[in-house]
């Protein structure tokens, strides 16, 4: 099914919070076929963060699970096997066969009847599918963190611009009630002026015991070169797969990039300044893994200096969520949790604009959906999510130069002060892939 019959059949509209309905779940087709009102989805990454979302497309009646592609053709195989009972058990028949899989995400991308891409693949793979989910004009859902560089990010907000995609990026905690009330009593002056703000990320990552750094047999059901794609080619090692891939620089960015686009984010959005790229970064400390197989920071400390003078502070020794403090009372939040100074503060009305305690992971989902029927700005833009991991970017950058302090000039889009640490703002692509111009 195409947009405009999508919109037509919603009548152009859709409510923040309620997921596009389209057609009864009695008329899906049989054998796997899905009739012409269905929007077709494809997977690219089949890992453990897809699972959420890959329940929630498989209990819609208006959407229609298509492809599933990873680079491990057993997990790829075996998802498709557990779709396709899924949608058998729920027609009642012996089988549903209709989905496709493989390794290649072009061949995703190049299937017309494709609507929607859910990028969940690990961080050094969101440039290239991003940016070839908007070349082909489909929709697409990504994992957070947006970007392993700032190069990647610009890439990809650009792609977004010029395609007019919708693309919702996964920070979900923007749908979550208590994140939502406290972004919203920060920034009706309910707390006065505000005068702190402290975050709490995690600590640590990786495999506490003794992994020995030599090369391993790479199993014959996973593409590992595919894998590796367009990052430094590392050998082998499954304690680097999986989970464990956020704790290597080729890969990611350790615990720092992995949750900045949740709590930082939610920091940024109380302040007014989520569409900002703090212009210093200061008083950064950081504790690096000890572990031969892992090379990210394990403890960190920075502070994001902003140019109207706000100031976010973080750390993984900081208690995790957002503390905001003001003149006349604080709030501190996390998941299903939100704290307020006093009971009259608890007590304040806000509009809740349908969000629920903890529901975040649904209504994001839903919410992008709307936006795809309604072709209206998600509510985790790329644009934001771009300046949200620059934070990290840079923060990154400075611990592995030993800096304390690295300065950013929004105009120039450069680094002033720190020429060491700019060569950890870049990951040249290993051949033959590329970053889109």
């Amino acid at each position: 099914m195409k947009r405009r019959s999508f919109l037509r059949l919603l009548g152009g509209a859709a409510a923040v919070s309620v997921a596009p309905t389209i057609i009864k779940a009695q008329t899906l087709g049989r054998g796997g076929k899905a009739p012409s009102g269905k929007l077709n989805v494809g997977f690219i990454g089949a890992g453990g963060i897809s699972h959420g979302h890959m329940q929630y497309v498989l209990g819609e009646p208006d959407l229609q699970l298509r492809w599933v592609c990873d680079v491990n053709k057993h997990v790829a195989a075996n998802t498709v096997a557990m779709a396709e009972k899924r949608y058998a058990d729920s027609r009642g028949e012996p089988t549903f066969k209709g989905i496709k899989h493989t390794g290649e995400f072009r061949e995703v991308m190049a299937d017309p009847d494709v609507d929607i891409i859910f990028n969940c693949t690990p961080d050094h793979w969101h440039a290239l599918v991003l940016t070839a989910a908007a070349d082909a004009g489909k929709d697409i859902y990504s994992e957070k963190p947006l970007s392993r560089t700032p190069a990647e990010g610009v890439a990809m907000v650009e792609a977004v611009r010029r395609s007019g995609i919708v693309c919702q990026i996964g920070s979900q905690q923007r749908s979550s009630g208590e994140f939502q009330r406290a972004i919203a009593l920060a920034r009706n002056g309910a707390l006065g002026r505000i005068k702190r703000v402290v975050v709490g990320l995690p600590p640590g990552g990786g495999i506490p015991d003794f992994v020995s750094p030599e090369p391993q047999p790479i199993p014959p059901e996973l593409d590992y070169d595919r894998w590796i794609g367009p990052s430094p080619y590392l050998p082998y090692l499954k304690e680097r797969l999986d989970w464990n891939w956020r704790w290597r620089y080729e890969f990611a960015g350790g615990q720092l990039t992995d949750w900045i686009n949740h709590h930082y984010d939610i920091a940024q959005l109380a302040l007014g300044v989520n569409e900002e790229v703090p212009v210093a970064i200061k008083n950064i400390s950081a504790e690096f893994h000890h572990h031969p197989i892992y090379n990210t920071a394990i403890r960190y400390s920075l502070e994001a200096h902003f140019a109207g003078g706000q100031l976010i502070e973080v750390s993984s020794g900081n208690p995790m969520g957002v503390r905001i403090e003001g003149e006349d009372g604080w709030v501190y939040v996390d998941r299903g949790v939100i704290e307020h100074s006093s009971p009259a503060l608890r007590a304040m009305p806000l509009p809740t604009q349908g969000f629920s305690m903890g529901g975040g992971a649904v209504a994001h989902r839903k919410n992008f959906f709307d936006c795809v029927a309604t072709r209206g700005t998600p509510r985790s833009p790329i644009a934001q999510a771009h300046t949200t991991a620059m934070a990290a970017h840079l923060a990154n950058a400075a611990m592995r130069a030993g800096l304390s302090e690295i300065r950013w000039d929004p105009a120039a889009q450069r680094v002033v002060n720190a020429p060491d640490a700019e060569r950890f703002l870049v990951c040249n692509y290993r051949s033959p892939w590329h970053l889109p111009a």
